[in-house]
């Protein structure tokens, strides 16, 4: 079994309850569900890490996108997943 290393966080009151009733919910304790959640959001934030540094990488060795690729590349996204950046950030 691993090691356990405890914490004392803080959350807003409606995140707590809503762990709680997560965690019951699952039949689980609330240390397995924040340790899941935990692996979870670090392992999407190591991905972005790593591509973001890719992506540099590519750009150092190949040169950075114009201003009209970049416009086009926005253009892709957008059509692909339906709005804009801006509207798909504020829902």
């Amino acid at each position: 079994m691993a090691e356990k290393v405890k914490f004392s966080v803080s959350v807003d009151a409606d995140l707590g309850e809503a762990l709680r009733r997560c965690a019951e919910e699952e039949d689980e304790q609330i240390s397995m569900v924040v340790s899941r959640a935990l692996e979870e959001y670090l392992g999407k934030r190591r991905r972005l890490r790593e591509g973001r540094r890719a992506m540099e990488e590519h750009f150092e060795e190949h040169g950075w996108p114009t201003s009209e690729e970049l416009a086009e590349a926005d253009t892709w996204v957008d059509d692909l997943f339906g709005g804009t950046r801006e509207e798909r950030r504020s829902a």
